[in-house]
């Protein structure tokens, strides 16, 4: 399909007989689909199962620990879960990347066999949107189906999802799943997809915001990057204290595997975290709880050994302000990105445009992504975790924004001397 469409020139009269298209299309996808979600959701329920076979201190049936893991299946798949009072809604990102990788290479193995020598079918639409499109309601459909059984299997055990939420958080992972496969088939010309809308949105779009775009998510990364290495010097520092929380848990050596496992997956939500703290709002641990900057006052957490690496309680150095000089240093190199977007003899008020536009770019990517980074993790005091993302986002807007200036700045003055 690829090759197809980055071929447009090559035209034919009839369509292949191993063509997909119309109904065996439809019924490929949502094959694909219901495959993808089954396979995904296997691949987290049945090592909940292997625990419960290894614990020697396991007295629950098999059949509830099944329901743990599918239930965990639907909180990788965004769906709130509930356990009495209590609500869990804190996805941990590399949890979810197991049923969205899964359902990427399900779409793709679709797509490879959608229009394989034939133009005549896309041609007629100005592209092959019809078939992408019908491939993506059927492939979401079949996914969201299977959440939606799997909800209402596991109604009535100590984890349960609401159906709704689970069909919600099903198919917007489905959907996702969709466009990252096309934009991976596609590499780079996923415009040949929807040529009107491609034509639409670069006609309305300003051309500054169109270049700001790979800058500010290359921003946004950077920040993230720095908050991941932030959060593992922490965790190497600490280490004696978290090994002190593990060695008091005492449990099991399945068990403990089971938590180091848990405590892994949700890495990249905390290295968001740390980034909120390295941008000044800090994070918080629950309700009434905040570590910023200037002080840390944690309050009564679980006994987690992970949280051995928050610092203690009570004011910070104050030497520790320092690191607000990395989301600076990333604005730097925003504001590089966006200035070599654009010809080199614009005038400056051109690059500072296209550099501030690839700032809040890079700041609305990571207010939305902090805002999916959190969430609850119980009831009363844990159902706020996570960092103010409204707060977060304006801070770092700014503090790219001064490094990014400091660029088109130097800049201007270079051109200003030939």
């Amino acid at each position: 399909m690829s090759q197809l469409l980055r071929d447009r020139r090559v035209t034919a009269t009839r369509l292949p007989s191993d063509a997909l298209t119309g109904g065996p299309l439809r019924w490929r996808a949502a094959v694909a689909g219901g495959s993808a979600a089954v396979v995904s959701m296997l691949a987290i329920a049945l090592p909940a199962l292997l625990v419960w076979v290894a614990s020697a201190e396991s007295t629950v049936e098999w059949t509830r620990a099944f329901s743990v893991g599918s239930s965990v299946w639907l909180l990788a798949n965004g769906a709130p879960l509930g356990a009495g009072q209590a609500t869990i809604s804190l996805t941990p990102w590399l949890l979810t990347a197991i049923p969205l990788g899964v359902a990427i290479m399900a779409v793709r193995r679709v797509l490879v066999q959608v229009g394989d020598g034939r133009t005549r079918g896309f041609e007629t639409r100005g592209g092959p949107g019809r078939d992408v499109a019908t491939l993506a309601v059927a492939f979401v459909a079949a996914y969201a189906a299977v959440g939606l059984l799997v909800a209402l299997a596991t109604s009535g055990r100590p984890l349960h999802a609401s159906a709704l939420g689970s069909v919600l958080g099903t198919a917007v992972i489905g959907a996702l799943a969709v466009l990252a496969a096309v934009a991976l088939e596609l590499r780079g010309d996923i415009g040949s997809v929807t040529p009107g809308l491609s034509r639409l949105l670069k006609a309305r779009l300003p051309v500054n915001l169109r270049r700001a775009i790979r800058p500010g998510l290359g921003g946004a990364f950077a920040v993230f990057v720095a908050g991941l290495v932030l959060t593992l010097g922490v965790i190497v520092v600490h280490r004696d204290r978290i090994g002190q929380l593990y060695t008091t848990l005492g449990g099991d050596p399945v068990g403990m595997s089971v938590l180091t496992l848990g405590q892994l997956l949700a890495l990249p939500n905390v290295a968001l975290w740390a980034a909120s703290w390295m941008a000044g709002p800090g994070f918080a641990f629950g309700q009434g709880t905040s570590i910023t900057w200037s002080h840390s006052n944690p309050g009564l957490l679980p006994l987690i050994p992970g949280l051995g690496a928050l610092p203690d309680p009570g004011t910070l150095p104050a030497g520790l302000r320092l690191v607000v000089l990395v989301p600076v240093a990333a604005g730097v190199l925003v504001g590089w990105r966006a200035v070599r977007s654009v010809a080199r003899l614009s005038s400056w008020r051109v690059k500072a445009r296209v550099a501030a536009a690839a700032c809040m770019v890079a700041a609305l990517t990571l207010t939305v992504a902090s805002t999916l980074a959190g969430g609850s993790l119980g009831a009363a005091r844990l159902s706020v975790v996570g960092a103010p993302s409204l707060v977060f986002g304006a801070a770092v807007f700014g503090e790219l924004m001064l490094g990014a200036a400091v660029v088109v700045c130097v800049s201007h003055l270079r051109a200003a001397r030939r």
